[in-house]
């Protein structure tokens, strides 16, 4: 991830046929915005779900990151929905149970025809997969390199846990070993760091913030969120610390100090720096100054 490239730490979820939420959720402190067109929208609904997200996204400020999630391949919908929402001011595609690169080459292909025929300036849309079942996990690796418009992957754990047929949940080895595979095939890839699934319990803040926590030391960049409430605490979890950017400050510069004199190695605070642990406060630093925390 460039230094110059702000982490998107929240992702709030919006019903596609509430134009309420979906304008409140426009109006929120959340880094992006997903207008759902698929769990969210009755079947009967879907149509007109697509009309009012059509017009929804013409009208946002194009510094907004409004993505919108699609209904997946298996249901023979995709194809209309990318239709109805490739326009205006949109930033990207969430891809439901992705499961494939086939499948991420054919959705890019798809938002590539209709980005033209909109006149949209080239890579302007760009396309999240979820990996949300047995088969899209365990072929994490292959659809993070699938390239096209993918820019990153998000981890969803409603589906992925009836997909093994036990019960919704946010804790357990399992999603855990889902997460870290997500991860890595991000960095393996090349593409941003992932987005973590959704927290189920909007009242339990405690553990919400454990959990947006536990993702954040597992290498993701940040997190889906279902309420408004969620944001602030998603927010302060994915950025860096103020005690974080000093540290990271005196480890660089500490260590700058050190190489000019010619040495390789040196302890902190009674840590050990090497080249890596600079590298790693140095990317601190960066993202601190993307999000506007330091100079």
């Amino acid at each position: 991830m460039s230094s110059l490239v702000k982490p998107i730490r929240t992702w709030l979820f919006a019903p596609g046929m509430d134009a309420r939420k979906c304008e409140k959720a426009v109006q929120s402190a959340a880094d992006a915005l997903i207008l759902d067109l698929e769990d969210a929208v009755a079947l009967s609904e879907k149509p007109k779900a697509r009309l009012m997200l059509n017009q929804l996204v013409k009208s946002v400020s194009p510094e907004r990151q409004v993505y919108v999630r699609v209904n997946d391949f298996m249901t023979g919908m995709t194809a209309e929905d990318l239709r109805a929402v490739c326009t205006g001011g949109i930033a990207g595609i969430v891809l439901p149970k992705a499961e494939s690169a086939e499948m991420v080459r054919i959705a890019s292909a798809m938002i590539d025809e209709l980005s033209r025929a909109e006149g949209l300036p080239p890579g302007q849309i760009t396309m999240c997969g979820i990996l949300e079942t047995a088969r899209g996990v365990l072929r994490a690796e292959e659809i993070a390199a699938g390239g096209g418009r993918l820019s990153t992957l998000m981890f969803g754990a409603g589906d992925f846990t009836g997909d093994l047929g036990i019960p919704t949940s946010n804790i357990g080895p399992h999603l855990v070993n889902g997460k870290i595979q997500t991860a890595l095939a991000c960095r393996a890839a090349g593409i941003r760091p992932p987005v973590d699934t959704v927290f189920f319990d909007v009242t339990d803040a405690a553990g919400f913030e454990a959990d947006c926590l536990q993702a954040k030391g597992l290498g993701f960049q940040g997190k889906a969120v279902i309420h408004p409430n969620q944001i602030a605490t998603a927010n302060a979890a994915f950025s860096p610390s103020v005690d974080e950017i000093a540290n990271a400050r005196l480890v660089v510069d500490s260590f700058a100090k050190a190489e000019a004199e010619g040495v390789g190695a040196i302890r902190v605070e009674g840590k050990l720096i090497d080249y890596a642990m600079v590298k790693n406060s140095q990317k601190l630093l960066d993202l601190a100054r993307a999000l506007k925390l330091a100079d």
